[in-house]
């Protein structure tokens, strides 16, 4: 790949991740409105997160995600690839941060 290319591709991430991801090691549990499944979160930003899950979702999916103590954070279903899943919440990043609390206050804002 050429410079112009990975400098085209890295605006291109730039525009789409509008957060810092933060990386995390939690338990947290994915409801899907008929089950809930206990998973482990590793990337955290105030717009969505990566969860280690093996189960297919389907892209679009709506499903409720329960980081600690935290009330639950509406979401929808990014991305699904070899046992994790991007989650992107449906809620702004302001009520995201006041959901998570003191784990909400120590992500990037960027």
């Amino acid at each position: 790949m050429s410079n112009l290319n990975k400098d085209i591709e890295s605006e291109k991430d730039i525009v789409r991740r509008r957060f810092s991801r933060q990386p995390v090691l939690l338990k947290a549990v994915l409801d899907t409105g008929h089950y809930e499944f206990e998973c482990i979160a590793y990337d955290l930003s105030l717009k969505g997160i990566k969860i280690k899950l093996d189960l297919p979702l389907e892209t679009k999916c709506e499903v409720w995600l329960l980081v600690k103590d935290c009330p639950k954070i509406p979401a929808h279903v990014v991305w699904s690839k070899e046992g994790y899943i991007g989650l992107e919440f449906s809620l702004s990043s302001k009520q995201v941060t006041d959901i998570l609390g003191t784990i909400g206050v120590r992500l990037p804002k960027v």
